[in-house]
């Protein structure tokens, strides 16, 4: 388990979720880890949970000026980056024909604007570090549409797009940087218990998201966790602006 020794990831997003579980793992992997999030208390509960190979930064992904202070403040404590996820984001569920144009904004600024800006940042950290890798977190409705959700997939298929266009600029720079996504299914989280609480209980909310993937169950967080992993280490050395769903065959 040191697939990642002697590497330093920042990962936006990191006090929950998917982010809080590629931290865990990734230090299990070897590696150092910066949580950049909103969500201080969580943040500093994770990262004292990690320890010394862990620190918090709070981030704001939605603007520019928060993306500067974290990156000067993470590298002040824990030094240059290797790795960098951008896993921030919202999903809050409203069709076209009842969607307000501030929650289109809203939706776009967290999860478009905010990985845009995250992988700006990336490149820059990235290259003062000798090169590394980005892994943005997509969606499955970033590939296929989602009637209830069109702000979201919208903001899903621009990070999918995002990606390919940052991974061919550092090829083409010879930069030593590769950038890829993954995107995940329904997915037990912070993030999904509004859907669960949909239903009448929690176990029939989870069989409901269950029921749209062919593998019959949701994912756990640690699961996607491990597809970040990868993409962020060596062994993925020859791969770049791919697509990578971890969704128990709902794009398949």
């Amino acid at each position: 388990m040191t697939r990642l020794a002697g590497k330093t990831a920042f990962i936006s997003g990191g006090a929950s979720g998917i982010g809080a579980a590629t931290a865990r793992l990734m230090v299990r992997e070897g590696a150092r880890v910066a949580i950049g999030d909103l969500q201080d208390e969580a943040g500093q509960k994770l990262a004292s949970e990690l320890g010394e190979s862990a620190a918090f930064v709070s981030l704001d992904v939605t603007s520019e000026s928060s993306w500067e202070s974290a990156v000067a403040d993470a590298e002040a404590q824990l030094g240059g980056f290797h790795i960098w996820i951008n896993a921030a984001g919202i999903s809050v569920p409203a069709a076209i024909d009842g969607a307000s144009f501030e929650h289109w904004k809203q939706t776009m600024n967290v999860n478009a604007d905010g990985v845009f800006l995250g992988c700006r940042a990336a490149v820059e950290a990235l290259r003062r570090s000798g090169g590394g890798s980005i892994v943005n977190i997509s969606s499955t409705l970033g590939i296929r549409g989602g009637s209830a959700f069109p702000a979201y997939s919208a903001s899903k298929g621009a990070v999918r797009m995002l990606t390919k266009s940052v991974a061919l600029r550092c090829a083409e720079q010879q930069w030593n940087i590769r950038c890829n996504s993954v995107h995940p299914g329904a997915t037990e989280t912070p993030m999904v218990e509004p859907y669960v609480k949909m239903a009448p209980d929690r176990e029939q909310g989870l069989a409901m998201l269950a029921s749209a993937h062919p593998m019959g169950r949701v994912a756990q967080p640690q699961e996607i966790a491990a597809a970040i992993v990868f993409l962020a280490s060596d062994d993925a050395s020859y791969i770049t602006g791919v697509e990578l769903p971890v969704d128990g065959g709902f794009c398949a």
